[in-house]
């Protein structure tokens, strides 16, 4: 018999089989192995082979239920030949947009932050402007590359070119014991420079954050445990320093916190410390001032101008407590400065705040011991869920000095209250007003002026 008459053959066989299937249940395997020799010969296509397993192992399953052999049968006969299902990408949408791998491997968040401000100045001696601007307008994207990788790329549109870019950085984190990071980052100093914009209790942060380093282009190996954490590195001048033939400067800076007391959405009790070097570049030349805790103005009340300075070096303590919805938050910092004139003097300035809150629909804090920072507030009652929100009031003291031997910034002392309103996780609205007290020695001594300040803040 030749082989086309046996494919004629077999294929009338086979009709009959399907026309039979009540009649010869008991062959359904036969029928099975059937279907495979002629699809392994070409007999039958893909397509068709497919359709006919559809079929016969959908008509197995409805008569053999309560048969356990033949239920095995159909069981094969279905994953053999119908397609696998591919596992699909994990999509989050709420109060977030996140792509991730099934396994966890690769993922890519976007999102970013608006703040809007207005402010209007009780103008003393000094023109500050009243008005408002867009304080932040950022995106950014991070991830998890490879299991082992994480980054991050955030641009603010606020500034242009390079000064736009605010992190920048790749993290490694297969090491037996922490993690390094490679990039433009914050370098470790200060509780209230290392909490996010986003998290603060006030719309700016508090005089004494002009010692902070801000962000440099670095490496750095931090470490963690369940109630401490810690991270040092060495860095370079900021993304947006101009090139030129003059030697950059460069940094050591490292921080340490540790909460002996920590109930997650509780209380805690949070203590740290920060320290810095910096070697400056080869102009050699410093410059340090403040503006009153208003962003909109561009004046600064303190003020030291441009001096010699050879190196600096920065020494930081910090405390935090919050014990429900009540908190309470300080800090101290100094500067000692090394100048490079030979016979000028060396200065040292300081600066401190203490600041307290209250939550008055009884949330608390977001506090997270492994990076020693505060975080986002999620609303007991969401607007719009039955609820009116998270509302919080608080007062700041913060206090300024600037001046020291021939260099005449002046000291300034400063009293803030604030009312803040959460209306969901992603959304915030601020009310600031700002009182200088006493303004001593620098380019606006005596000046006392006051300022309304108001942001709307949202994150995505």
């Amino acid at each position: 018999m030749t082989k086309v008459r046996y494919k004629k053959l077999a294929l009338m066989a086979l009709s009959g089989v399907l026309i039979a299937q009540p009649v010869i249940a008991a062959n359904d395997q036969a029928l099975v192995e059937l279907l495979n020799v002629l699809h392994q010969d070409g007999t039958l296509s893909d397509e068709k082979y497919a359709a006919i397993m559809k079929l016969v192992s959908s008509d197995m399953h409805i008569k053999n239920t309560d048969d356990p052999e033949q239920e095995t049968i159909t069981q094969q006969a279905q994953q053999r030949h119908e397609p696998a299902v591919q596992p699909q990408a994990n999509i989050t949408t709420k109060g977030k947009l996140e792509i991730a791998s099934p396994e966890g491997d690769f993922s890519m968040r976007v999102g970013g932050r608006l703040m809007m401000q207005g402010a209007i100045y009780d103008e003393d001696i000094a023109a500050l402007g009243s008005g408002g601007e867009m304080r932040r307008a950022r995106l950014y994207v991070q991830g998890k590359l490879w299991k082992l990788w994480n980054y991050k790329l955030q641009y603010d549109f606020t500034a242009s070119g390079k000064a736009g870019i605010a992190d920048a950085y790749l993290e490694y984190t297969g090491l037996p014991v922490g993690e390094i990071t490679l990039g433009h980052f914050k370098e470790p100093y200060s509780l209230q420079n290392m909490t996010s914009s986003k998290y603060t209790t006030f719309i700016e942060r508090a005089l004494p954050n002009v010692f902070a380093a801000g962000r440099s282009v670095g490496i750095a190996y931090g470490l963690s445990g369940a109630n401490w954490g810690a991270q040092a590195g060495l860095y370079g001048d900021g993304i947006d320093t101009p090139g030129g033939e003059i030697d950059q400067g460069y940094a050591l800076s490292g921080r340490v916190t540790y909460a002996p007391v920590f109930e997650k959405g509780m209380r805690a009790l949070h203590v740290g410390a920060g320290y810095s070097f910096r070697a400056m570049d080869d102009n050699h030349v410093l410059s340090l001032g403040e503006r009153p805790e208003s962003h909109v103005t561009d004046v600064r009340l303190v003020n030291t101008g441009d001096f010699d300075a050879d190196s600096l070096n920065r020494y930081g303590v910090e405390v935090l407590w919050f014990n429900g919805p009540f908190s309470v938050q300080s800090e101290y910092y100094r500067v000692d400065v090394d100048r490079a004139v030979a016979g000028n003097a060396d200065v040292g300035f300081d600066g401190y705040y203490i600041e307290s809150a209250w939550f008055l629909t009884g949330e608390s804090l977001n506090y997270d011991p492994a990076s020693g920072t505060l975080g986002k507030i999620t609303p007991n009652k969401i607007l719009g869920e039955g609820g009116a929100g998270a509302w919080q009031i608080a007062i700041r003291f913060s206090s300024l000095d600037l001046t020291d031997e021939d260099v005449k910034g002046g000291e300034e002392q400063n009293l803030s209250v604030g009312l803040n309103w959460y209306t969901n996780p992603n959304m915030r609205f601020m009310a600031n007003y700002i009182k200088v007290l006493d303004l001593d020695g620098g380019p606006h001594a005596g000046d006392e002026p006051g300022a309304l300040l108001l942001q709307a803040q949202v994150e995505f």
